[in-house]
């Protein structure tokens, strides 16, 4: 016979069993072991969270400052894509979205009708969107 100890919950007991449940107590506890480190090792981030923090996780889309991070990285890739841009491009970009000039106003500074402006405006678009990987920031995904 050889002692063991049997853990019950949260209660531990010393008992008396042969040699053959002794081993099978003892590797089973040795697999357990193993499993709860493969458990932990193989945990996703999102159970992780839910584990640790339960109700109390914050989403990251309202997390104040993952959205600047993601507005700054938004606008250096767009700043990265603007600056590929030839000057003309440049110019209606800026004439159009910052300065907020009207395509015909715009065509009257580059001497072109309207139309003109608009089909420019849209191959600028269409290439910016090819710069950016297809990728459109958040902030200004509404002129896309």
């Amino acid at each position: 016979m050889v002692k063991t100890t049997i853990e019950y919950d949260d209660d531990c007991i010393e008992v008396d069993v042969s040699k053959e449940v002794y081993e099978y107590l003892e590797q089973d506890r040795r697999r357990q072991q193993a499993q709860d480190r493969s458990d932990r090792r193989h945990l996703s981030k999102g159970t992780f969270e839910q584990d640790c923090i339960g109700s109390q996780r914050v989403s990251i889309y309202t997390d104040e400052t993952y959205l600047e991070v993601v507005h700054k990285m938004e606008l250096e890739k767009l700043q990265s894509a603007l600056q590929t841009l030839s000057s003309d491009e440049q110019v209606l970009i800026d004439l159009y979205y910052y300065k907020d000039w009207s395509m015909e106003r715009i065509g009257q500074y580059f001497g072109i009708s309207r139309m003109a402006v608009s089909k420019r405006h849209n191959r600028v678009i269409k290439k910016l969107k090819e710069l950016m990987g297809t990728w459109v920031p958040f902030s200004v995904q509404k002129y896309f």
